[in-house]
């Protein structure tokens, strides 16, 4: 019975020392290189795996979605619309004989002939009508759609006034074509014989 008891007792003493890691010198060691880390209880653990910040779950994106998205992103912004000739530059031939020269986005309308040529206000503004369209397209046909019958004889007088001044025709979306008639001398004055044309915003 007395040896049992000594034998567990030595058995204890063991364990403890083990358990303290002793050195020769009968000191506690720090936990560093060498040493034999204890185990970690598995509900500490758990509890400090819980309080770790997740990594974020990533969705599937099926690749139709993607290379849409990726149209999409490198689509450029919507532009405003220019209206510009749709003549090429040079010498363009009209209809009823009359003639267009392109020079950049300048464009001249000339039609001096005998039945073209004018003083009138009313014949100007036929002219310009029938004209600018086959320079500027359907845009022009419809911002001359919406001008009133009478504007150019509104805007000023035809052979003093509106050859230096012009007149400005809307196109819509912020977009104008500006005329200037041009004039030559004539037997009983001077007649208008062409204008130039530029569409701006």
């Amino acid at each position: 019975m007395a040896l049992g008891m000594v034998v567990a007792v030595g058995i204890a003493a063991v364990g403890a020392w083990r358990a303290r890691g002793v050195t020769s010198g009968g000191q506690g060691t720090t936990a560093g290189a060498g040493t034999i880390a204890a185990p970690v209880d598995s509900a500490v653990l758990e509890e400090q795996v819980a309080g770790t910040p997740q990594p974020t779950e990533l969705s599937a994106v099926p690749v139709s979605q993607v290379a849409q998205d990726a149209g999409t992103a490198s689509s450029p912004a919507p532009t405003a619309r220019v209206l510009a000739p749709v003549i090429p530059v040079g010498r363009t031939m009209l209809r009823d004989t009359m003639v267009a020269e392109r020079m950049g986005d300048t464009v001249r309308v000339s039609f001096d002939l005998l039945l073209s040529r004018t003083r009138r206000p009313e014949k100007f503004e036929a002219i310009m009508r029938a004209t600018l369209p086959q320079v500027y397209g359907a845009a022009a046909d419809s911002a001359l759609r919406s001008l009133p019958q009478g504007s150019v004889a509104r805007a000023g007088d035809l052979i003093a006034t509106l050859p230096e001044r012009g007149l400005r025709i809307s196109a819509g979306d912020g977009t104008t074509i500006a005329v200037w008639p041009e004039t030559r001398a004539g037997r009983d004055g001077p007649l208008v014989i062409a204008y130039r044309a530029f569409a701006s915003q």
